[in-house]
C-alpha cells in the first residue's frame, strides 16, 4: 500500500500558531487571576480576627458585669508555642488556658495571636483605665514579616481606652472618628 500526498484533502486539528495563540491567552487570564483570588484568601482569612475579637470582647463584657474587673492576657498561642503568626495556622490549644477565667476560646486552629491589655493583670501593658480593656489579633497572613492588627476598643464611656498590649495603639480612626466597641482593623499595620 503506497501512501501519498494529496493537496486537496482537508486537515483537521490546529496548527502550531492557533495553539501558541490560545496559550498565551490562557497566560494573560491567570496572571490576572491568581492574585485576585491570594487576595480573596487573605481577605476570608481574617475574618477570624473580627469573629474572634467579638467573642471575646463579649465574654470579657460578660466577666466584668460579675465581678468589676477584665482580664488580661499575654499574646497567645505565640506565647506559649513559641511560633509567630504567619500564613498557616497554629495550634490555638493554648488559648484555651489563658482566656479561661473569662470563658472564651476559639474553635480549632489559629491564624492570629490574640491578647488583652487592662488596667489589672499580669503584666503592665499601660492601661490605667479600670473600665476598658482592648483585645487584639495580631497576624502576618502574607507572609512579609509585618504584623496586621485586628482591635476592639472598649472605652469607658468618655472615651477613654487602653492601649494595644503590642505596640501601643490607639483605636483605629473610621471617618475622622475612633473606632470604639466594634472589631477594625488599624491602619497603621500592615494590611494583611
Amino acid at each position: 500500500m503506497r501512501f501519498s500526498w494529496n493537496p486537496k484533502a482537508t486537515n483537521s486539528g490546529f496548527t502550531l500558531t492557533e495553539l501558541m495563540i490560545v496559550v498565551a491567552i490562557v497566560g494573560v487570564l491567570a496572571s490576572i487571576a491568581i492574585p485576585g483570588f491570594q487576595r480573596y484568601q487573605k481577605t476570608s482569612k481574617r475574618t477570624e480576627a473580627y469573629t474572634n475579637l467579638a467573642a471575646l470582647a463579649k465574654a470579657q463584657k460578660s466577666y466584668f458585669a460579675e465581678t468589676g474587673v477584665f482580664v488580661a492576657s499575654l499574646p497567645e498561642p505565640s506565647n506559649t508555642t513559641g511560633v509567630d503568626p504567619h500564613a498557616a495556622q497554629r495550634d490555638g490549644s493554648s488559648l484555651g488556658p489563658a482566656f479561661a477565667t473569662v470563658g472564651w476560646t476559639p474553635t480549632g486552629d489559629v491564624y492570629f495571636d490574640y491578647d488583652t491589655c487592662t488596667s489589672s493583670g499580669a503584666f503592665n501593658c499601660g492601661c490605667t483605665c479600670p473600665t476598658c480593656f482592648t483585645a487584639t489579633a495580631w497576624g502576618d497572613l502574607d507572609n512579609d514579616g509585618s504584623m496586621s492588627g485586628y482591635m476592639y476598643f472598649q472605652d469607658d464611656g468618655a472615651g477613654a481606652t487602653c492601649p494595644t498590649a503590642i505596640g501601643s495603639y490607639g483605636p483605629p480612626v473610621v471617618d475622622g472618628a475612633a473606632l470604639l466597641r466594634t472589631p477594625g482593623w488599624n491602619g497603621s499595620t500592615d494590611d494583611f
